[in-house]
């Protein structure tokens, strides 16, 4: 199959050995009220007759609209991205992993954001929506609003933790001259890296209200159903390696000077934090064993009143008083 080149969204699709899941991806595509796209799935090193089997089954719906590129051998979520990116010619473009979905206006609402102005990409409200695979049946579990607290796409944010995910995003093409491409020698946390290279260069809007996208995750999925968020090891290595990489990179331009000055002073304020700690920690237990004291001296004295009274209830019997 060969895409239209005139078409305005290229939609990069990266599939793996999950035909179950690339068949409900590919129905989320053409339930875009938007038309003007192109399909590029990358298969990277998964089987190809189950893929060829599906693509068969929806060859009228996508005919002229979609092509496929095989790895012979994975070469990662990166490498997939750039290669199907390279193989299009679009204005706009969007990465759509074969286990995510878009509302039907996705496309819709995001070209007109970006054509109406002059953001380098938008984002959009994003649900996480959890799920289990039980043989052939796809079971919605929950849903979750992702980064609820999120009003608009920031580098200041984006430094701390990725708060896009590659579904929720429409970007130009144009972005790659200026930033390059996705790191490939990243097997995770690549989309936060190029949305950090992004940011310093361009704006990102935001599309707020409904969810416009759905992330799809699976707690208990292994092997290729698996989401690459699970690798939580190699997400905790390859983030200290970004940051340090952009840190050398700010210290040869910048100097250390600040950097060692700010560091000394968060360490200070650490320790004097710490300290007032144990200190409100010592005067919380003081005071709790001084209401210890108090509550056990009441009782005693409650226990003495009560025996004083009884005491003389039995003697005025006892007289007969």
């Amino acid at each position: 199959m060969t895409p239209r080149p005139s078409a305005t969204v290229a939609i990069i699709m990266r599939t793996k050995n999950r035909p179950l899941l690339l068949e409900r991806a590919l129905q989320d595509v053409l339930r875009q009220t938007y038309e003007e796209w192109v399909l590029l799935i990358v298969n990277d090193g998964g089987e190809t007759r189950d893929m060829e089997q599906l693509l068969e089954r929806h060859a009228s719906a996508l005919a002229g609209r979609a092509s496929v590129l095989h790895h012979p051998q994975s070469k990662g979520m990166e490498a997939a991205s750039n290669a199907g990116i390279q193989a299009s010619a679009s204005q706009f473009i969007a990465i759509h992993d074969d286990d995510d979905e878009w509302h039907p206006e996705f496309l819709d609402r995001t070209v007109r954001h970006l054509e109406d102005g002059e953001d380098g990409g938008v984002a959009v409200r994003t649900e996480i929506v959890w799920e289990e695979i039980r043989g052939e049946q796809i079971n919605e579990l929950d849903r979750e609003i992702f980064w609820p607290q999120m009003r608009s796409v920031t580098l200041f944010d984006m430094l701390r933790n990725n708060r896009c995910v590659p579904i929720s995003v429409l970007y130009r093409r144009s972005v790659h001259e200026n930033v390059g491409y996705f790191d490939e020698s990243l097997s995770v946390v690549g989309d936060w890296e190029f949305y950090l290279r992004f940011l310093q260069h361009h704006r990102m809007g935001f599309i707020d209200g409904t969810p416009l996208a759905y992330w799809n995750r699976r707690r208990e999925a292994a092997g290729d159903l698996a989401n690459s968020v699970a690798q939580q090891d190699e997400h905790i290595r390859l983030d200290l390696e970004v940051r340090e990489r952009h840190l050398r990179e700010y210290v040869a331009a910048q100097g250390m000077g600040a950097l060692l000055y700010l560091t000394s002073y968060n360490q200070r304020e650490y320790d004097h934090l710490h300290q007032r700690k144990n200190y409100l920690e010592d005067r919380i237990e003081h005071l709790n064993d001084r209401i210890g004291n108090l509550e056990a001296a009441i009782s005693d004295a409650s226990l003495v009143s009560l025996l004083r009274r009884r005491y003389r209830r039995y003697k005025d019997r006892f007289l007969g008083r």
